[in-house]
Order: C-alpha cells, then sequence, then structure tokens
C-alpha cells in the first residue's frame, strides 16, 4: 500500500478490462474499493479469490476489497463512483443506478467517450432522480489494461496525463479534490467540451476495425495499433483528427492532435503519427478484436464519431473525413449508427458554444 494519500470510499462500476484492474489498483493505493458486476458468477470467482492479482507494472494480490452484484449495497458504500462501463451501456446502468443515489455521490464517467457526463445526467433524470450530482467524465481510462480472467489482470501501464471535466466548473473543483490524492496525471479542464473532445478512441478505434474487418472476420489475430494501422491508415486517421481539433478551435480549445497525446500520455514520439503509434511500447501486446461486433465499432461510432459529426454540422467546421468514416460503419454493418447514436447534441452544443 502507498502511504500519505487521502482515501475515499469508491465503487467502481463494471468487472472489464478497465474496471477489475482499478478497483485492485485503487484498493492498492489505500482506498475503501467495492468492485460491482451485474454477473453474480464473475463476482463470486473474484469472492472466492479473495482478491484481484495485477502483474505488469504492479505486481501484487490485492486483497480486502468487495465484489458484489447488489447495485444498492455497492452505492451505499461509497462516496465517488466511477463508471468504467462500454459507453452504450450507460444508459442502462443509470436507470439502475438513480433509485440509490444519495445527495453525497460524486459520479465520474470513466471514460466518458463523447457527452458523457452530459447524457449521464439525461438518463438519470429520466429515470426520476430529483436532485443535482457533480457528474463528471474523464478523457480516457487511468490504466492500459486487459482482464485475464476474473480475478487477475495485466496492467501494462498508467496514463502520464488524465483529463477531467464536470458539467459545471465548482462542480470539477469538487471531483478533482477528492480524486488527485489517487490519480496524480489528473488535469482539471474548464469545461466538459474539452473531455469530450478529447476522446482519442473514436480516432484510433473505429477506423483501424473497418478498414481491417476481412482481418478480423476470418479469425486472424493481429495486433491492432502495431499491425492494423498502416501508413496509409494512419495518414486517414490525421486527416479524421484535424478535423476534430478544427471543432476544438470553434468552442475555444487548443486541443492536442492525437500524435501529440500520444505524446502526452504514454511519452511516444516519431516524424509523424504512424511512426509515433509504432514507438508505443503500451501497445506491444494489444490485439485485434476477435469478432466484427467489438466496441470499437458499436461503443466508439455513436458515441464518439456520431456526436463529433452532429456537433460538427450545428458549428459549420470541416467534418467530411467524420462523415466518411460514419457512412462506411453504416454500409458495412447494415445498419443506421445515429440511431443508437448521441445525434441530439444541440442542447450541449448550446450550452457550451462560445458566447457573442
Amino acid at each position: 500500500m502507498i502511504e500519505n494519500r487521502k482515501t475515499l470510499r469508491y465503487c467502481v462500476i463494471g468487472a472489464g478490462h478497465g474496471g477489475q484492474a482499478l478497483a485492485a489498483y485503487l484498493q492498492y493505493l489505500g482506498n475503501s474499493t467495492v468492485l460491482y458486476n451485474r454477473t453474480k458468477i464473475v463476482v463470486d470467482e473474484i469472492n472466492a479469490l479473495g482478491g484481484i492479482e495485477l502483474y505488469g507494472m504492479i505486481n501484487a494480490m490485492v486483497k480486502g476489497m468487495v465484489a458484489t452484484s447488489d447495485l444498492s449495497l455497492a452505492l451505499d458504500s461509497a462516496d465517488l463512483i466511477l463508471v468504467c462501463i462500454p459507453a452504450h451501456a450507460h444508459q442502462d446502468i443509470a436507470t439502475r443506478m438513480a433509485p440509490f443515489l444519495k445527495p453525497h455521490h460524486k459520479i465520474v464517467i470513466h471514460p466518458g467517450r463523447t457527452l458523457g457526463a452530459y447524457m449521464f445526467e439525461r438518463y438519470l433524470k429520466e429515470a426520476g432522480l430529483t436532485f443535482q450530482l457533480p457528474i463528471g467524465e474523464t478523457d480516457t481510462f487511468a490504466l492500459t489494461s486487459r482482464k485475464i480472467r476474473p480475478g487477475l489482470s495485466h496492467v501494462y501501464s498508467r496514463k502520464k496525463q488524465l483529463k477531467i471535466a464536470a458539467l459545471s466548473p465548482e462542480f470539477t473543483d469538487a471531483i478533482y479534490n477528492d480524486m488527485r490524492h489517487s490519480f496524480s496525471m489528473l488535469v482539471a479542464c474548464t469545461s466538459p467540451v474539452e473531455t469530450s473532445l478529447s476522446n482519442i478512441g473514436a480516432i484510433f478505434h473505429p477506423i483501424g476495425a473497418l478498414l481491417n474487418i476481412g482481418r478480423i472476420e476470418s479469425g486472424e489475430a493481429y495486433l491492432h495499433y502495431k499491425q492494423g494501422i498502416s501508413p496509409t491508415i494512419a495518414r486517414f486517421l490525421e486527416k479524421l483528427d484535424a478535423e476534430r481539433i478544427e471543432l476544438g478551435e470553434f468552442f475555444g480549445f487548443q486541443l492536442h492532435t492525437a500524435y501529440q497525446w500520444l505524446d502526452d500520455v504514454y511519452g511516444s514520439q516519431g516524424n509523424n503519427l504512424f511512426d509515433a503509434l509504432q514507438n508505443t511500447r503500451q501497445y506491444d501486446e494489444i490485439f485485434s478484436p476477435n469478432e466484427i461486433t467489438t466496441r470499437y465499432v458499436y461503443e466508439d461510432i455513436p458515441t464518439g464519431i456520431v456526436p463529433m459529426v452532429h456537433l460538427a454540422k450545428l458549428a459549420q467546421t470541416k467534418h467530411s473525413y467524420l462523415q466518411l468514416t460514419l457512412d462506411l460503419a453504416n454500409a458495412l454493418y447494415g445498419i443506421d449508427f445515429n440511431d443508437i447514436g448521441r445525434w441530439d447534441v444541440e442542447d450541449f452544443f448550446n450550452r457550451y458554444r462560445p458566447k457573442g
């Protein structure tokens, strides 16, 4: 355990690749941590082992935490709730959380993808929540990790930078002041626009999967970043990313490019985006999806590309590569990702657009 830190009561929602490792990491730092997962068999396996084993960046058998499939118990034991499940499941978990939330709770969507905190607040209100809570979002996940099985996680690294913002500055301050003791790389942002448009997963994930869909469908295993993103694909990503940067400029933010982001969070550099990806050692063992229904498409298109397209249309900024990515996904999968995506962005746009 690491000493000299303010300890908190955390609840981590979701025992997937990120949530399981993060819950153990927070407990390892000395916090009181509850891990919630709705699948009881997963919870039972973790409890039977007596904790969660981490290896890689941290090598420890972390004991003393609680794993449960009882949502009421999980929330009652926490002050700060970290929602670590795929964004397309946010509405369901918000609806189920609403009856058990208390005024002392703070919620962080980790990560929020694009408009994560904004949409989560909307879902809670639709589910009947009548009081306001501090709800924030991060731009990415704190750890690079993979769940090997219930109770065992490989932690490759901890991000060097993690942006956070809530829907109002005072709530950002409240969440930041709590979390910074366990997340020393935390950077408080002035607006959720900055965290939402810093969603680099929307740049790196969908196109890498869509342009390798034949390899995925045939069952080929390859390294998503190192072998799936070729120099040609990386040049496309740079053009896609430029539209995200221009959208940020409309809102008054000088966002870092995807190339700069790799340096910010991993210390990776190179002559261009392709080189920087090749030089990111944390991606050395990140393999391709094993099915075409991957979250790289079913999460990152509706909760990343879709809202960026619609925000860009309202801002009248360039969005041809964003639109092309959406159109390609729609054509390949035979569905309209707008229908399941975060397309209703006008209120967010009007709330945070530059005044005057």
